[in-house]
């Protein structure tokens, strides 16, 4: 399914608020084109962003402020139900509950009230949830076959479910599945393949048509860029677009195939953010799609296939620092939408 950011402004996912509906009103202000819900983790630490992907994950526990499964009876009754639920294509069991995303009903009713097109959800990926998770053993269960098939599994079909109801507003829905775990792709802390991440990866991306990926620093950009489930690649345009942009075959033949950039170009850092201007991040940006017209796009094409985010998620920040970075991301967004693309 064709998808064009045309330069429209989104979030990465939290927010700092501390009422659902206030954040909910910020996002469609800020937002209006392609709207998120916003993910609240100082309303509730069920709203970290591994908490809030995991709940409901047969086993789940917080032991010591550590995401465990505990594979009890009521562990082995859970995988039963999921599975069988997987099989007949029920994303009930994977239904989000209030108490982990506060926002996320009244941003559904906000879609339908204003008939919203186009609208986002997002999740935390598998290889970031999984590397979280501790097992039984005390080593993370993406490393255990059963129990990360049990996550993937539960993660395909709370991305379905976000899809479904979003789609049930009235709006198509684009659904993100973020990995900032990748950031330690590499490293001798996570020792897979390419192709391994992005057969997981797709695993959980192929519960909606439409999929977005972020990572919130620097990894292997071939990864996300080269997953065909993925159609959006999010990043940190601010700080790592020198990173990025060295993938020039990839992006290339990412866009060929009708992939989009979101460009994380707003900083979300309080200092840099305050420091910002329109005019400098559009100087900035610019420079930016310039190498990536060099590689046989016309600035027009590649601003159709963009969006205006900023740099990662503003949960941890201060209200202001977040007032700031979306009014950034917002007039950026306006400014490059009427002058590129008549907008």
């Amino acid at each position: 399914m064709t998808f064009l950011g045309n330069c429209r402004a989104t979030g990465i996912g939290s927010l700092p608020a501390t009422d659902a509906g206030d954040a909910v009103a910020s996002v469609f202000a800020d937002c209006p084109d392609l709207p998120y819900w916003p993910q609240l983790p100082q309303v509730s630490a069920a709203e970290g962003m591994n908490e809030q992907a995991s709940a409901g994950l047969p086993g789940r526990a917080v032991e010591e402020k550590r995401l465990r499964v505990v594979q009890d009876e009521a562990f082995f009754l859970g995988v039963e139900r999921l599975l069988a639920a997987y099989d007949a294509g029920d994303t009930s069991v994977a239904a989000l509950a209030p108490e982990s995303a506060a926002a996320f009903e009244p941003f559904i009713r906000g879609v339908s009230e204003r008939r919203t097109p186009e609208a986002k959800g997002q999740i935390a990926g598998p290889v970031t949830v999984g590397m979280a998770i501790l097992g039984e053993d005390g080593n993370p269960i993406l490393y255990d076959d059963v129990l990360r098939e049990v996550l993937v599994k539960f993660l395909h079909l709370r991305v379905r479910w976000q899809a479904q109801r979003i789609a049930a507003a009235g709006a198509r829905p684009v659904v993100f599945v973020d990995e900032p775990f990748l950031a330690s792709y590499g490293t001798p802390f996570f020792g897979w393949s390419k192709e391994r991440v992005q057969e997981t990866l797709g695993a959980v991306a192929s519960g909606a048509e439409i999929v977005g990926s972020h990572c919130c620093s620097n990894t292997d950009w071939s990864i996300l860029l080269g997953c065909l489930q993925v159609s959006i690649v999010s990043f940190d345009a601010f700080e790592f677009a020198e990173n990025f942009l060295v993938y020039r075959d990839d992006i290339a033949a990412f866009l060929a195939r009708g992939g989009n950039i979101a460009w994380g170009i707003v900083p979300t850092d309080a200092e840099a953010a305050a420091a910002a201007t329109v005019a400098s991040l559009r100087e900035r940006l610019l420079g930016q799609v310039e190498k990536v017209e060099a590689l046989g796009f016309d600035r027009a094409e590649v601003l159709r296939r963009s969006l205006i985010t900023p740099a990662c998620g503003l949960g941890t920040r201060d209200a202001d620092t977040a007032r700031r970075a979306f009014a950034l991301v917002h007039d950026l967004a306006a400014s490059l939408r009427a002058e590129y693309l008549g907008l």
